[in-house]
């Protein structure tokens, strides 16, 4: 481990203390604690994480400092549907059908939108980020409901079903 300055340690431990989430303040402590202590396991004891969080953790810093210690946000679809180009073509694929955008499929399923919109914009989604960017539109993807009723309706002898109590 590189030498620990006055300054350096004051911000692990402030990270450890005030850090915005629980790895960054898990990751301080680990640095921490490497310094204090003899070996990987016996921080992980103290930690009460795996040593592999241990070694992954303390290489992570010799390689970029405090600075690496954050996680960066590594999903490009954490907040997907909130960007206007993926939520254009989502609300394309949904009015157009998917039949028209080249999915022998009859109505849209989340899995099969996830797909469809990663190959349309490069971004690879989930069907959670499906559904969330559906209700912030106003759409819901569910099972389908099969009817023929619209193909009774077209017969020229058609009588609607009667509502209302019935007579005997």
């Amino acid at each position: 481990m590189p030498p620990l300055t006055a300054a350096e340690q004051a911000a692990l431990e402030h990270d450890y203390r005030y850090g915005k989430t629980r790895l960054l303040r898990q990751r301080s402590q680990i640095v921490l604690l490497a310094y204090e202590l003899d070996n990987q396991t016996a921080i992980a004891q103290a930690v009460r994480c795996s040593r592999a969080t241990v070694n992954r953790t303390l290489q992570r810093y010799r390689r970029g400092g405090r600075a690496a210690l954050p996680r960066p946000d590594t999903r490009p679809a954490a907040a997907l549907w909130k960007q206007p180009l993926w939520r254009a073509r989502l609300t394309r694929a949904m009015e157009a059908g998917p039949r028209a955008c080249g999915v022998p499929r009859p109505t849209w399923t989340a899995p099969l939108l996830a797909g469809y919109l990663s190959e349309q914009t490069g971004f690879t989604t989930r069907e959670r980020t499906v559904r969330r960017g559906l209700a912030d539109l106003g759409w819901v993807c569910r099972r389908g409901t099969w009817t023929v009723r619209h193909k009774a309706e077209e017969q020229p002898d058609y009588l609607p079903k009667r509502t209302g109590s019935r007579r005997s």
